[in-house]
Order: structure tokens, then C-alpha cells, then sequence
């Protein structure tokens, strides 16, 4: 005759705290676009907001022999302003919570969580930035291909000025949504069994493994080393990929150069947790926050959006 036996669905079924054999949080996309823009810092005591300063151009003449020269100029200058402004994420954990709860690194967990969501945020308003740039490729209404990306980058190699060329500064990003990338991919990957496109790297290949994958090991370690989100080259700009580029059924990307996109920070990130208040019987109130701002600096010549259509690939 068996004994009194404890667990779901037997004589003792609440005696027991249920056992979790593990605990997960859950992953937000790791942000790409601080690593592609010019960061700026805002000093204490130096007033609410970033100023940065530019000049106009000025233009050389043909001088005739003898004569003198009548090509006096004016100077202007134009101000740019960044106002960084605070941002937040709070938990209260009560005493009571992180006494009986079945999870002893809840605390621990909840402040990554947070840095998480900061995190996050942050990145999703640098990418708010890519419709801030006025030339414009590609439409909402239909799927980019590699001619979006292409004119993209060659607009942004001349900064969008045929009169007067003026190409940004290098370093230059094209930041995009992953399903927008899908199109762009056979440029980037070389498939092929040998690496340099001689043998096609087919079905069967890939059965039997193949003497050489998508790339190459020195291609691999180029990648690595462009940073986070990186896939790779095209017309010698980096690739990235963000799924923090969000939209219903579009979502607008960039090819920019790094000195356009503008990171300021004012303060950065950091954990505040406040156990100050007793009457709340050992709660933890966590704080997590910072403050920063995005902008573009000279947006009609250091970017050019690129529009296109999401949809999710199907079989």
C-alpha cells in the first residue's frame, strides 16, 4: 500500500514548493548603432546642450596673369545643438518577494533585465534616426534590393551633390533591418565550394560538408572584428543588421557615414539601487538610468535613408 507521497497530483500535492530546474530572462537585440555613431560627451558645468560649430565652404577661382585678385569671400557659420535628456527603468522587489521566492538570483536577474531594457531603448532611438536623413531610397510599399542599397551608398560617396561634391568623412555604415538585408545577402556571402565563386556550393555540397562554406576564415575574421552586427562588406561599407529598426510593415535603415549620426552622453548608464526606505521591510527599489541624446549632423549630406518593405519570409 504506498505511503503519503508529496508532489502534484497526490496526497501531500501542497507541501511542496515546486522545483524550477533553471531560471531565463529573456534576450532584447544587442545595440549596434553607438558603435557606428560619433560620440560627443557633455561635461558638468557646460550648460544643457552640445553645441557643435561648422563653417560654410569656400570656393578657389582661375586668377588672369597681372591682375589683381577680386575673389574676397564670407564667411558663415551654422550651430548645431544636441539637449541630451534623462532616461529610466525601475523595479521594487519587495522583502517578502526575494524572501519566498523559489529564485535566489532574482535580484541579480532583475538588475540585468533592466540594463536590458536601457538598453534596448537606447539603440531603438539611434535607429529613429535613419529617417532623419533626406535623400531617400527605396519605398514603403515594396522590398529593397541591392540597386536601393547600391544608390544609397553612391549618393552618400558624394554627399548628395552633384554641383559640388563633398563626401563625408569615413567611416561609412549601412545599419538595416534583418529581413531587408535578406536581399543583399548573395553579395555579401560568397557561396561557393572554394571561396573565390569557381565551384558552387550546392545542395550536395553542403551534404558532404564541402571543402569551403559561405566566406572565407579571413572574411570571418574581418567580420569579427567590424564589431557588433556585422555581416560583412558592400562597396566597402559595413554592413549591419538591427532588428531594433522597427515597423508594422516597413522600416527605414541608412547608409551614413560615422561622423553624421551623433551620440551624446551625458550621463552614463548606471545601476541605483535604493534600500534607504525601512518602512518598506527590506524591499530593493532598482534604478537603472542615464541620460543621452541621438542626432544627425548635416543629414542632406552625411546619410541617406533607405526605405523598404518587411514582410516575414515564408516557405
Amino acid at each position: 500500500m504506498p505511503g503519503n507521497l508529496a508532489g502534484a497530483g497526490e496526497a501531500l500535492d501542497s507541501s511542496l514548493n515546486t522545483i524550477y530546474s533553471e531560471f531565463k530572462i529573456l534576450r532584447d537585440e544587442t545595440g549596434v548603432f553607438r558603435s557606428c555613431a560619433t560620440m560627443l560627451k557633455l561635461k558638468p558645468h557646460e550648460g544643457r546642450s552640445k553645441n557643435v560649430n561648422n563653417y560654410n565652404r569656400v570656393v578657389a577661382y582661375d586668377l588672369d596673369d597681372g591682375v589683381d585678385m577680386q575673389q574676397q569671400q564670407q564667411l558663415a557659420d551654422t550651430t548645431t545643438t544636441y539637449t541630451p535628456a534623462e532616461v529610466g527603468v525601475q523595479v521594487l522587489l519587495p522583502g517578502s518577494t526575494m524572501r519566498r521566492v523559489a529564485d535566489p538570483d532574482l535580484l541579480k536577474r532583475t538588475g540585468r533585465m533592466l540594463a536590458a531594457a536601457y538598453d534596448l531603448k537606447e539603440d531603438q532611438d539611434g535607429g529613429l534616426q535613419m529617417v532623419n536623413w533626406t535623400p531617400i531610397m527605396g519605398a514603403t510599399s515594396r522590398s529593397c534590393g541591392p540597386g536601393e542599397y547600391l544608390g544609397a551608398v553612391q549618393r552618400l560617396s558624394i554627399g548628395n551633390n552633384l554641383a559640388n561634391p563633398e563626401p563625408p568623412p569615413p567611416p561609412y555604415f549601412i545599419v538595416d533591418h534583418p529581413i531587408k538585408l535578406g536581399t543583399l545577402s548573395a553579395t555579401l556571402a560568397a557561396l561557393s565550394d572554394t571561396g573565390d565563386g569557381a565551384v558552387v556550393y550546392t545542395a550536395a555540397s553542403a551534404a558532404s560538408g564541402g571543402t569551403r562554406g559561405p566566406g572565407t576564415s579571413a572574411q570571418s575574421d574581418e567580420i569579427m572584428k567590424r564589431g557588433i552586427g556585422a555581416v560583412g562588406t558592400f562597396w566597402g561599407v559595413t554592413v549591419k543588421k538591427s532588428a531594433n529598426l522597427v515597423g508594422a510593415t516597413d522600416a527605414s535603415g541608412g547608409a551614413f557615414s560615422k561622423e553624421g549620426l551623433i551620440y551624446v552622453s551625458e550621463v552614463e548608464p548606471k545601476s541605483d539601487p535604493d534600500t534607504s526606505d525601512k518602512s518598506l521591510r527590506g524591499a530593493v527599489e532598482l534604478n537603472y538610468w542615464g541620460s543621452y541624446v541621438w542626432g544627425t549632423y548635416r543629414p542632406g549630406a552625411y546619410g541617406c535613408e533607405i526605405r523598404g518593405l518587411i514582410t516575414l519570409p515564408a516557405a
